[in-house]
């Protein structure tokens, strides 16, 4: 009896495992039309292409992306026009589904390919959905599998629909584009839109995190009657992640490749909520083609612009070879707002944690060192919600090495301080000449002005001998300061004192004489709020002996 129960259970358990009678793609089981139908690819071997490099990948790697443990029908169609292959939140994997051209045998070939996906657009579970275009009477290969860096790939059971399509928004297909001229105000609707345009180099920064395509995509045509520049914009004029692509000029929706991307933008500087501008030049009677989507299919309506206008003037040092010379203790004010950056060189900065991908605004300084080995840095945002990375560089081509200088990048991110202090170290014992770099990542960080400086570390903070009236050292607290400054000033007998508060343009923004004081510890409350963050140096006399120390206003 115990043996008959254990036949009986590996009877079972190989009956669980058996390959599905559509494992192979010669076994494709004949279907027309279907909603909610069942289906399980658990147990099934992987027989069609891997497609590496296909338009289709989810993890944005496409040559580890491919498509496991598949399972095929064959789609006689009952209509002509747009239909529906669709698993949309009906699975319990991770699949990824492909259509074959009309016609197509078995063994499928890349050529082959019609469509594919991985991750459909607002599909929970990482399911899959595509739309392809039919002809009534002609026979499509579905497959149906699982996603996989490497075998075996995903597995398991859901349902599947295979309909006739119907766009929910009119421009939903490039060939549906709609025709726009310029103004501002206009509808922005890729709610329910599904994704038909190409995907791209994921090495692009419109393209990265992930996803290198506009998912959810709707599509316009613009012919202008001018020349010149061309402002399309949704910054803030959106409550989603938005993509926006331009194609052309005079592009066939039919042969739209990757390489007719003529302009794109992911996160537009200046612009909150991950929202996209960007700038393209036309050319008077041409057409271009607009697209419009969401990162990995985000949705949602709004307005944008289209308009002739001209790109903003970059900063002066927004490329390294116009590097603004700093002075050592001195203050330098700058801006990362309207910067470029060179997606083909760039670099990520050392004390960026997530470096997969994005749009960046920087710009350069260059200074020299006078053989400090260490060098304090204080950054200070003067718009309240701009971040700022800064790194240390040897030129333009090189950054320093981590391993040859300590700390050699920091963060300033407002949420935490509007200010912040850092020092580089093990710099060259000699003079030399340093890059340094400040960035704004765009991606849900905005670009903004800025003032910082540099403090050679091991210099004293006063040329001047201490006053021999004085019992002890001068403490300024707090330092950093925001509102009022407290001057302690420790006398060993009556002394005639004053003071004045100079910028680092060595211009005096607050004079005080105090006069003759008594012996003891006599402290000073000034207020500083009215003074521009920034670094500071307040000058006291001491019978007319000077002293100064540096402090910071936040």
């Amino acid at each position: 009896m115990k043996i008959l129960y254990t036949f009986l259970c590996l009877l079972f358990s190989f009956q669980l495992m058996a390959q599905p009678a559509n494992d192979n793609c010669a076994d494709a089981i004949p279907i027309g039309t279907v909603s909610n139908e069942d289906f399980s690819n658990i147990g099934a071997t992987t027989d069609g292409p891997l497609h590496l490099n296909s338009p289709c990948p989810g993890s944005g790697v496409p040559e580890l992306d491919s498509l496991y443990n598949d399972i095929w029908y064959l789609y006689n169609a009952e209509f002509s026009g747009l239909t529906s292959f669709s698993l949309c939140g009906n699975a319990d994997f991770d699949t990824k589904i492909a259509v074959y051209n009309a016609g197509a045998s078995c063994p499928v070939t890349d050529d082959d390919l019609l469509n594919c996906n991985e991750d459909g657009a607002n599909c929970i579970g990482a399911t899959s959905e595509l739309v392809f275009t039919a002809a009534e009477g002609e026979s499509y290969l579905l497959r149906i599998g699982g996603f996989g860096t490497e075998s075996p790939g995903e597995e398991g059971m859901g349902t599947f629909v295979v309909e006739q399509f119907t766009p929910v928004v009119a421009n939903d297909f490039c060939i549906d584009a709609i025709s726009l001229s310029v103004g501002l105000g206009q509808e922005a609707n890729n709610a329910g839109a599904t994704t038909d345009g190409p995907s791209h180099d994921p090495n692009n920064p419109c393209f990265q995190f992930g996803d290198d395509s506009i998912m959810s995509d709707v599509w316009y045509t613009f012919t202008p009657d001018f020349s010149g520049p061309v402002l399309w914009s949704m910054c803030d004029l959106v409550a989603f992640d938005t993509r926006l692509g331009v194609y052309g000029p005079d592009v066939d929706c039919a042969n739209l490749v990757a390489d007719d991307l003529l302009e794109c933008n992911d996160d537009g500087s200046g612009c909150s909520n991950y929202t996209s501008q960007l700038f393209f030049d036309v050319e008077e009677g041409r057409t271009y083609l607009l697209r419009f989507g969401g990162f990995n299919g985000a949705t949602g309506i709004g307005t944008f612009d289209l308009i002739n206008q001209s790109p903003p003037e970059p900063p002066a040092n927004d490329m390294c070879g116009s590097a603004e010379e700093v002075i050592l203790e001195t203050t330098v004010g700058g801006t990362t707002n309207n910067a470029g950056f060179n997606p083909a060189s760039f670099s990520f900065p050392p004390c960026l944690n997530n470096t997969n991908g994005g749009e960046f605004a920087e710009v350069w300084y260059t200074f020299n060192n006078e053989g400090a080995e260490e060098m304090e840095i204080q950054l200070i945002s003067t718009n309240e919600d701009a971040s700022f990375f800064v790194d240390l560089w040897d030129d333009c081509m090189t950054q320093v090495d981590t391993n040859r200088v300590l700390n050699n990048c920091t963060n300033l991110d407002p949420a935490i301080s509007t200010l912040v202090r850092d020092t580089f170290g093990l710099l060259a014992d000699v003079p030399t000449q340093y890059h340094l770099r400040v960035v704004t990542r765009l991606t849900g960080s905005l670009p903004g002005d800025f003032e910082f400086a540099l403090l050679p570390i091991g210099l004293e903070t006063s040329t001047f001998e201490t006053p021999d009236a004085l019992n002890g050292d001068i403490s300024l607290a707090p330092n950093p300061v925001e509102h009022t400054l407290n001057l302690e000033i420790p006398l060993n007998r009556k002394s005639d004192l004053s003071y004045s508060i100079q910028n680092m343009l060595g211009q005096d923004v607050i004079v005080n004489k105090i006069g003759l004081t008594p012996t003891g510890i006599h402290n000073q409350y000034i207020d500083v709020a009215a003074l521009s963050p920034g670094v500071y140096v307040i000058n006291i006399l001491v019978n007319n002996q000077p002293i100064g120390v540096k402090f910071i206003k936040q």
